[in-house]
């Protein structure tokens, strides 16, 4: 640094680091040498090398205490002596310019602000007298996205969001208004400054550097001596220590969202900084009417004295070795080029000098303020510039001491209320969790978790929790109304069941006739079926709900163990430095709730498996009924020796599993494939190992492990198998199986398949660039599936050397940039129908512009994902269908167990010796859960192998195991007692229906036989009836021809009587002649008479009995009629009760059908509340913005009109001045208005110059200057 006060030039000096870890491992070879005061670089072979010469170079081998030496002795010389000095480091990000600028500030390997701190301290007590004082003040900003913060207080909800102002005043110089400045004593109280500040400046992690600085940062050090003895030393100066944030390129850091934006600022920042240094440069080369553009940016403005004021600077230019940062290099060679030929005017600052300067500031502002103080402009600015001299005239050393004690009070009073509102948001933290631990509400829980930071890996986890939840819920809902349907259903059976044996006992006993017995025991059977149909139905939902509960477990165990090893991830990526950011960093409350939510996920399946249990109990009580329906039956005559034997047998019945579903659904958890608690060696394949980490269900919680999205084997064969060590005794119950999707378009899988790809010393780009794919990383895959695998060497035309080459891709054009990804899309197309793709993949969505712009994200990763299994297709060989890119699923398979391994025995169900095929999936996205049901094993096991029997286009899968460890159900006390309960099981009480059911087969079969009988009984009576009436009548009929022929007889007889009558008056005649024959024909009429009269008894007797017969008839044919009747009466009530049964179910149904409507009206009025609210709150929040805007585009129209208002007042003063000069001078009076003077004074205020915009002056600012400092992609 100059020894001479007065006219000099900025010193430069150049530092060179060691390359880094993650330079050597891209590759990356050293192109600069440092050979004394030179530095030269070695660009491309056919470009000869750059050759640059300034004041200081420091080697790779160069130490902190030697740059200290050199650099920060000279500094503190001229600051005792009065003089301003500046260091300020430049550099591109990770050149090390915090390294020398900071480093660790309490080790040996400090950097230059430590050290300078250090050895002023040192000096000011040896100097120290009675008569020779020193006063050091500290103040620490940073300029963060073109925003002045003050470091050392701590930013809260009354930080202005425009941060601090800077001033300029004559005697003062540039300055920030409103900064702190802190008196410091000792250097431990700056050490104590500089952590206090560094606890608030901003940080990212970039792929160029883990710690990257993201605003540029100024530490200063104000030092006031006074000495009573030698007038000489009484002076002031001031020390700016600035680390610059490190320029960047967009497609080098990888930077996206936040970091994105942030070094775009710096860029502007930085390219605002070149602009002023070349603008100085031009000028230092004698150039005079040269516009400087301090104001363009906050960064030039603070520095403004430094590079063309009153200072002493000194440049620190860091460079990064590796030809891999060449052009950077270049960059900031040429930038340290430029500022070596700045010159600078430091003067000495005397004190009474500078009071001088700043009373005669005063006066002049006094004298301004009473010009215009008869006008109507306003004053106040001069009267608040004057107050603020003054108040920085009178302050004494009492003063700043009183002020920073003040300072130094009011920040521990706002560390200790910080401190107790921590303590508050701590204990309102610990007390919101505790409250959602006892309330135990799943949904409340997601809820709060949802409002929580979880970064965009939280984010990523949990986004679908809500919807999650929600359709558990929904299934909890039907579950129970289902469960209570069916609990109706049976009731009605007991009841029915239970009236039906009441009646047969009381038939039995004779105290009924039996009537409609048959039709209560048929109304019975129906409703059983109708029961055990209900019973199916109840099944089916509750494996939907445990198929819910199951596919979820592995989701939140994936996300607690992912948000513990994102960091470790993160570190891995970066070599083992901290890389948290605003976009990923996650709070601590977030993974407390996260692990609450695993909590209560498990205590609330417990507890819903347990009510669920709890309710099948309304579903049993069959026992009692089955022996009395058994006992009636076989006073039916029905053989109930089976189902006897069948429900003695029940209880320890093989034909159903050791556990029922409601214990797996409650018990049974994933066994560490997803959230890899199970280690790679337990899993194993008969062929393609490699694969074997991609089998994990959701692609686990370390993605590079899973990088084929699942396990294909070699062959499609039904020998081919995946086996996991599950590691101790397992009682498994079912598995939650996914196809295989290759080509996905998800950027997580897309780093693991590119690590695939390449070979294992190549670098791989952090998996946040996966995200927005840079135009680098595209190319770079494109360079290793083309030229290392020929995978794109089809088609004409082919890749040109140019476009191959980043560098000149790079710097070409827009169009050469479009023609090459055009090509490239092409290629990819003619690619895949050359591997026989075109059917198995949807075609490229995305553009040469998508690309460029960096829109369509998820196609350029399909993209990506598609180039990869190119490359792999000629990488690998023999791997079947691990290469191939259509989607692969599994959709039957069997499963086998084992205990040591070696002996392996299929899942089987009971008494079937041929092993069990499971349905497995239906498309390659959905997870499916298999329930092992009857097949389960009869004992935990420890080794499980799957054999894929039929598939989609190739064995494809993604797999997780669920079960309990062997014990579990006996030991754990929280378990609720209906899961121990058999009677609980729902399995069981389907059995037992199901031997209702049979038991009701039986009776009413025997019902149906004792019917038959019956009817066939009363038949035959009614036959022998008809046949004994027939008799009868034939008995009567031949009675009455008997007496036809009697009345023949009769009538016979009659006529023989009148023909003896007639003979008898002939014999009358010839009585006397035949005296004898009288006699006897008297006594023939006697016997005649006789004959007569027993025939007319005959008759008399017949016709009794031909009534008789007639009475017989009518009687049955009453009973014919009653017993028509009786039937009747039975089949019309038989319809009145099927009809009211019909009646009852439609009414049950309509019920049910309402209650689901309304419970899907409360979930969507519920739903459309929440949008409405969450619409309502973003209009509050835009009209807050909109207001805020509007207030401040109303602040800057009013400060305009004031500004505007004052220059029209000075005009018109200054118009008056001149009209009244005029008429003195015309008048021959002396003229006092002062011209030269005011015009001096303008000269003399450099910031009015500068409030002029470029287009006033004839300046041209150089485009190749700002590209110098864009990013290389501007479309990105």
């Amino acid at each position: 640094m100059t020894e001479v006060e007065g006219t000099t030039t900025v010193q430069v000096a150049v530092r060179v680091r060691p390359l880094s870890d993650k330079e050597i491992k891209e590759g990356g070879t050293e192109c600069v040498e440092v050979n004394d005061a030179t530095v030269t670089l070695h660009q491309d072979k056919d470009q000869p090398p750059a050759v640059f010469a300034f004041d200081h170079v420091f080697g790779l081998d160069s130490t902190q205490p030697q740059v200290f030496e050199t650099l920060g002795m000279p500094l503190l010389d001229k600051a005792f002596e009065g003089y301003n000095a500046t260091i300020f480091a430049y550099g591109q990000t990770g050149s090390g310019k915090t390294h020398t600028m900071m480093a660790d500030r309490k080790s040996d390997d400090r950097g230059l602000i430590p050290r300078i701190s250090d050895n002023l301290f040192q000096r000011v007590s040896r100097l120290t007298s009675d008569s020779r004082k020193f006063l050091i003040c500290c103040s620490f900003l940073e300029i963060y996205n073109e925003i002045v913060y003050d470091l050392l207080v701590p930013r809260g909800k009354n930080t202005p969001k425009t941060g601090l102002e800077i001033r300029e005043g004559k005697g003062i110089g540039v300055y920030v208004k409103d900064l702190q400045e802190i008196v410091v004593d000792t250097s431990d109280k700056v050490l104590k400054l500089i952590d206090q500040g560094f606890e608030h400046r901003a940080t990212a992690a970039t792929q160029m550097n883990a710690t990257s600085s993201r605003s540029h940062c100024l530490f200063i050090i104000k030092m006031h001596q006074k000495d009573d003895q030698n007038a000489a030393n009484n002076n002031f100066s001031k020390m700016n220590l600035v680390d610059l944030a490190g320029s960047e390129r967009a497609s080098r850091t990888g930077a996206q969202g936040d970091t994105l934006k942030e070094g775009a600022n710096i860029n502007k920042s930085l390219s605002a900084l070149g602009n002023v240094i070349n603008a100085l440069s031009t000028m230092s080369g004698g150039s005079k009417k040269v516009f400087i553009p301090y104001r363009n940016s906050k960064l030039t403005r603070v520095l403004q004295e430094s590079l063309g004021g009153n200072a002493l600077t000194t440049m620190m230019a860091a460079l990064s070795p590796s030809k891999t940062n060449a052009d950077e290099s270049l960059s900031t060679l040429n930038y340290a080029k430029r500022a070596k030929t700045i010159k600078v005017n430091a003067t000495k600052n005397d004190e009474a000098e500078q009071i001088a300067k700043l009373e005669e500031e005063v006066e002049a502002l006094r004298t301004k303020l009473s010009e215009q103080a008869s006008g109507l402009a306003d004053t106040s600015r001069y009267e608040n510039q004057i107050a603020e001299m003054e108040k920085f005239m009178k302050q004494t050393w009492e003063d700043k001491e009183r002020q920073s004690l003040e300072h130094e009070e009011e920040r521990k009073r706002l560390e200790q209320e910080a401190q107790k509102n921590i303590e508050r948001l701590n204990e309102e933290r610990k007390r919101r969790l505790r409250l959602l631990e006892e309330k135990g509400d799943l949904e409340l829980t997601v809820q709060e978790l949802q409002g929580l930071n979880g970064g965009d890996r939280g984010s990523l986890y949990t986004s679908t929790w809500p919807g999650q939840i929600s359709r558990l819920l929904a299934l909890e809902n039907r579950v129970t109304a289902q469960c209570r349907a069916a609990a109706l259903l049976k009731d009605a059976v007991i009841h029915d069941v239970e009236h039906w044996c009441e009646k047969q006992k009381q038939v039995q006993a004779g105290e009924e006739d039996g009537t409609g017995l048959r039709m209560l025991l048929q109304q019975a059977e129906r409703k059983v079926g109708t029961m055990l149909r209900e019973f199916e139905s109840l099944g089916k939902q509750e494996q939907e709900l445990a198929a819910e509960v199951a596919t979820w477990m592995p989701q939140v165990q994936r996300a607690v163990v992912g948000i513990k090893e994102c960091e470790e991830e993160d570190k891995t990526e970066e070599g083992g430095k901290d890389t948290s950011t605003a976009s990923n960093e996650v709070s601590e409350e977030f993974i407390q709730v996260l692990g609450l939510v695993l909590r209560q996920l498990d205590n609330h399946r417990m507890k819903i498996w347990g009510q669920i249990a709890e309710d099948h109990k309304a579903l049993g009580g069959f026992t009692t009924h089955l022996q009395t329906l058994a006992d009636c039956g076989r006073g039916l005559g029905a053989d109930v020796g089976p189902l006897l034997e069948e429900m003695k047998q029940e209880e320890g019945s093989r034909r159903l599993p050791n556990h029922g579903d409601e214990v797996a659904a409650a018990l049974a958890s994933p066994q560490g494939l997803t959230s890899e608690e199970l280690p790679d060696a337990n899993i194993s394949a008969s062929s393609n190992p490699q694969a074997c980490g991609s089998v994990r269900l959701h692609g686990g919680v370390n993605r590079m492990k899973a990088a084929f999205s699942g396990w294909s084997p070699v062959s499609d064969a039904a020998s081919e198998y995946i086996q996991v060590d599950l590691a101790k005794p397992i009682w498994v119950s079912s598995f939650a199986m996914q196809g295989r999707r290759p080509i996905s378009g998800d950027w997580e899988a897309t780093r693991p398949l590119l690590a695939e790809l390449l070979d294992p010393g190549d670098p791989l780009p952090p998996s946040r660039f996966f995200k927005r794919p840079p135009v680098r990383l595209i190319h770079d895959v494109v360079v290793a599936v083309h030229g290392r695998h020929q995978a794109l060497s089809a088609g004409k035309p082919d890749f040109t050397a140019a476009q191959l080459d980043y560098k000149q891709l790079q710097n070409a054009d827009r169009q050469a940039k479009v023609d090459f990804f055009e090509l490239l899309l092409a290629k990819a197309v003619h690619a895949i129908k050359g591997a026989g793709w075109q059917d198995k993949v949807p075609p490229l969505k995305v553009s040469p512009a998508d690309i460029l712009g960096g829109k369509n994200t998820s196609e350029s990763n399909r993209l990506l994902q598609i180039l990869c299994y190119l490359g792999l297709r000629k990488k690998l060989q023999n791997v079947g269908g691990l290469t191939d890119v259509s989607d692969q699923w599994v959709k039957k398979f069997t499963a086998l167990w084992s205990d040591n391994g070696k002996e392996w025995t299929p899942f089987t169900a009971p008494g079937v010796k041929e092993p069990s095929v499971f349905e497995g999936c239906c498309d390659a996205d959905t997870v499916r859960l298999v329930h092992l049901g009857l097949a389960q094993a009869p004992k935990a096991v420890r080794y499980l192998r799957l054999q894929p029997q039929e598939w989609q286009s190739h064995p494809g899968l993604q797999l997780e195991v669920y079960g309990w460890a062997d014990g579990k159900l006996k030991v754990e006390t929280p378990i609720p007692p209906s899961l121990r309960d058999r009677a609980c099981r729902l399995d069981v009480i389907r059995r037992r229906g199901e031997l209702l059911q049979q038991g009701l087969a039986l009776a009413s079969a025997a019902a149906l036989e004792r019917w038959k009988e019956a009817q066939q009984a009363e038949q035959e009576k009614t036959k022998q009836a008809m046949a004994e009436r027939s008799q009868v009548e034939q008995q009567l009929q031949d009675a009455v021809a008997k007496l036809e022929e009697m009345r023949k007889a009769y009538d016979l007889l009659q006529d023989q009587a009148a023909q003896s009558e007639q003979k008898l008056l002939d014999a009358e005649t010839e009585r006397l002649r035949l005296g004898v024959e009288q006699d006897s024909s008297t006594a023939q009429v006697k016997v005649l008479e006789e004959k007569l009269a027993q025939a007319m008894e005959e008759t008399g007797a017949e016709k009794e009995k031909v009534k008789e017969v007639e009475g017989k008839v009518e009687e049955m044919k009453t009973i014919n009629e009653d017993l028509q009747q009786q039937i009747g009466v039975l089949t019309e009530e038989r319809d009145i009760a099927r009809a009211r049964e019909e009646e009852l179910f439609d009414t049950l149904a309509v019920k049910e059908e309402e209650l689901m409507n309304t419970n899907e009206g409360y979930v969507y009025l519920t739903d459309q509340l929440n949008e409405v609210k969450d619409e309502y709150a973003e209009k509050v929040d835009e009209c807050d913005r909109l207001i805020e805007n509007l207030n401040e585009q109303n602040k800057k129209l009013l400060d305009e009109g004031l500004k505007l208002r004052q220059d029209l007042g000075d005009t018109k003063r200054k118009l008056a001045e001149a009209e009244k000069a005029v008429q003195r001078a015309e008048q021959g009076l002396p003229v006092s208005f002062k011209v030269a003077k005011d015009a001096a004074s303008k000269e003399n205020r450099p910031e009015r110059a500068v409030t002029a915009s470029p287009t006033d002056v004839g300046i041209e600012e150089s485009p190749s200057k700002v590209r110098e400092y864009q990013d290389d992609f501007e479309d990105e």
